[in-house]
């Protein structure tokens, strides 16, 4: 009643509590009785993994934990070999956003082991780095970007936050079983990166998730960004001990502390302001929606004694009668 439809339990109106048990435990035993027979519905799949279609047109059902982790896996594959060129060519200055929203909402998926979130845009903005402001503007341009990776299947109401599918479209899961899975985690925007910047992050990572240490060039290929951007961004790594070069190859110093050094140079401090301030701001909400929702009663929708429709006068009508009326 609180998930991804309430306009199913809204069907029911006023009598929701007492029909809503009554027609789930009929379903249930509907269900059994089916499986004893050995029967098969429309909807039946070979396995969990398989994820059965809504009247919606979307997948909106929970993959088992492990589908979860190889569908994340799949879509890493493909966001580095295809998306992240793409954005940076189609959406200039604001692709850095948008690749570390991408990062994010995989960050998420595997995290909470769900291809469904519904996660608000202060959660994606704490992840992020960014205002919710601008995590509002750029989701629907990641969606839209993402060519049916990222799917929006329900608008936020309420408590609820807008809900999203993650999933691999047919046209791409060819070339995520061609490329074997990377190594490591992946992150939308450390609290450390608060400080650094984003094109810090993105080189970061590019040395940390390279299948081989990288070379400057390699960098400069695999970020997007120019030589300028990517030697500053070295330097900044570098000068933390964040990053060290061995011949031509950087390497990740494997002793470096990310979350101490942020609270060192308090990005940490940041982070957990702004997490305070989203639940301020989410109490505030909650409690103007408390103070201003009311139940909606059969009575308030229809009266049995008031008529709601007005039957037109016969042909043997004249405007005279309607006169006589009036």
């Amino acid at each position: 009643m609180s998930g991804c439809y309430p306009g199913l339990a809204a069907l029911f109106g006023s009598k929701a509590d007492r029909l809503l048990e009554k027609e789930f435990a009929r379903a249930v035993s509907y269900t059994k009785k089916n499986t004893a027979k050995g029967g098969s519905s429309k909807s039946a799949h070979i396995n969990d993994t398989s994820l059965p279609t809504s009247s919606q047109g979307g997948h909106v059902a929970r993959s088992s934990a492990a589908a979860v982790q190889q569908l994340a896996n799949d879509i890493e594959n493909v966001l580095f070999a295809v998306f992240d060129q793409r954005l940076i060519k189609n959406y200039g200055r604001e692709s850095a956003g948008l690749r570390l929203l991408f990062r994010a909402v995989l960050g998420y998926m595997r995290t909470t082991g769900r291809d469904v979130l519904d996660m608000g845009c202060r959660t994606f903005a704490a992840a992020t780095g960014k205002h919710q402001s601008t995590v509002a503007r750029l989701l629907p341009v990641l969606v839209s970007a993402s060519e049916g990776i990222l799917v929006k299947v329900a608008d936020a109401k309420g408590r609820n936050a807008d809900v999203y599918l993650v999933q691999l479209p047919e046209q791409y899961r060819q070339l995520a079983r061609d490329l074997s899975w990377r190594k490591g985690k992946i992150y939308g925007l450390r609290p450390i990166f608060r400080r650094l910047g984003d094109t810090a992050a993105l080189v970061y990572e590019a040395i940390e998730r390279s299948r081989f240490s990288p070379t400057t060039a390699g960098i400069i290929k695999m970020t997007g960004y120019s030589r300028t951007a990517v030697d500053n961004a070295l330097a900044s790594l570098a000068a933390l001990d964040l990053v060290h070069r061995s011949r031509r190859q950087w390497l990740i110093t494997a002793g470096a502390n990310l979350t101490a050094l942020a609270r060192r140079l308090g990005a940490l401090d940041d982070f957990e302001e702004q997490v305070a301030r989203h639940r301020r701001e989410r109490a505030i909400w909650q409690a103007w929606l408390d103070r201003h929702s009311t139940r909606v009663q059969e009575r308030d929708i229809y009266d049995p004694e008031r008529d709601e429709y007005w039957l037109p006068p016969g042909q043997d009508w004249g405007w005279q009668h309607l006169h006589e009326i009036a």
